[in-house]
């Protein structure tokens, strides 16, 4: 524990243990804050933290906004095999941040939402290395590089653009031939025409044990961890307009106090956001994966197929594959054709892929029309900061978040 505790004896409740609550909860820890995690399911084993793709991936700075993507999206919603799926009952519901969303597409925005995740990506690695560090999880962390992947000579000229942008701030890569990439990774589908390598990119052994560690530091250093649902805040207004301390109000019907308070519950933010008056767009972008626990090959670093919109990662119990994006909100079941599909892909992108063993997941990523996360003070209370809409980047962005956290809460209002 550091001997400069910023946050000794403040008592402060996170709300969401994922990998974004989790980081808070540990950074806060570490500055002597009297630290109080409430979840409604145990840390690590739902949610996008059980089954994310375990990428640290400062380089992602390209939001999903891009230009003419509405036109794009138009063919990718007409294509099965699109990583793009918004079933057409959701439409009507999804207007308001759709809306927004092609707003964001415009060239100007756009650019200005990129240079403001190359800001928060920047210090990515110093940051996570720090975390785990201090918190012992230093050997989760894989320094393995990652390759984007692409099947044409003409997507793979497509996508020099997006690898300039990250290039000029400072997140490099190389362009490889096939022949170099089959030396590198011999047991891919002989079917690629080349492509980038990255090699500022880190995987972790598995997302859901370095959630579990964060909070298991948490606990051994004094913080709690109780299973509540928070479905309100109330406070009370002094004369000179100060707010003194947040009441927590759970579903049960119990309440508890706190000096203040850190919304990082995910999509789960989103109605806690309404609550508080706060106009956010936060929708559920559900992604879906396989990990193959016994896949007869070793896979050595982290692959991006870029035609597919898929992902394979070397985990410490197996390969998982996995990737797009469906906005069909939190109610609906996973879809099975969805398994099915990404099943295939697997077996066409791996011939030597064993597939007999495997689990399913699907999980609610919180995202934003702009790709960039929400975090900073709440205008009704300032004791209370908001931390979510980290999108497909919460386990790059955790830490990182979490000191610009801390930042708001030892803060002058």
């Amino acid at each position: 524990m550091t001997n400069n505790q910023k946050l000794a004896g403040r008592r402060i409740a996170v709300i969401g243990a994922g990998v974004v609550g989790a980081c808070c909860a540990a950074q806060l820890t570490l500055q002597g804050a009297q630290v109080t995690i409430l979840d409604r399911a145990v840390p690590g084993m739902s949610g996008s933290s059980r089954g994310n793709a375990a990428h640290i991936a400062a380089s992602e700075i390209i939001p999903m906004a891009t230009p003419g993507i509405a036109f794009a999206a138009i063919g990718m919603l007409l294509d099965a095999k699109s990583p793009l799926k918004v079933p057409i009952s959701q439409w009507p519901r999804l207007t308001p941040w759709l809306s927004r969303f092609i707003l964001n597409s415009k060239k100007s925005i756009h650019l200005q939402h990129i240079k403001q995740l190359a800001e928060i990506n920047q210090s990515v690695f110093t940051d996570v290395e720090q975390l785990f560090e201090r918190t012992g999880l230093s050997n989760q962390l894989r320094r393995d590089g990652a390759l984007y992947l692409y099947e044409t000579a003409n997507s793979l000229a497509k996508a020099a653009s997006g690898f300039a942008i990250k290039s000029s701030y400072g997140f490099a890569s190389q362009l490889i031939t096939s022949d170099e990439l089959y030396a590198l990774e011999p047991n891919l589908a002989k079917v690629f025409a080349g492509a980038y390598h990255i090699p500022q990119w880190v995987t972790v052994q598995d997302p859901q044990k370095v959630v579990a560690g964060l909070i298991d530091f948490c606990l051994a250093n004094g913080a709690l961890l109780h299973c509540e649902e928070v479905v309100d805040f109330k406070w009370q207004q002094q004369a000179d307009t100060a707010q003194t301390g947040v009441n927590l109000n759970y579903k049960n019907g119990r309440q508890a106090q706190f000096d203040q308070v850190v919304l990082s519950a995910g999509i789960w933010s989103k109605p806690l956001l309404k609550k508080l008056a706060a106009n956010r767009l936060l929708e559920a972008e559900r992604g879906y994966n396989l990990t193959y626990t016994d896949p007869g090959f070793n896979l050595q670093r982290s692959i991006v197929f870029g035609d597919r919109g898929v992902v394979a990662t070397p985990l410490d119990h197996g390969l998982r594959i996995g990737g797009w994006a469906e906005f069909a909100g939190t109610k609906r079941p996973p879809n099975p054709k969805y398994f099915t599909a990404m099943d295939s892909i697997a077996a066409e992108m791996f011939p030597k892929l064993q597939r007999a063993q495997s689990y399913s997941w699907m999980g609610h990523r919180p995202s934003t029309p702009s790709s960039t996360p929400i975090i900073e003070r709440s205008v009704a209370n300032p004791n209370i900061i908001f931390a979510t809409g980290h999108g497909h980047l919460g386990l790059t962005q955790g830490p990182s978040t979490a000191k610009r956290v801390l930042e708001l809460l030892v803060s002058e209002v």
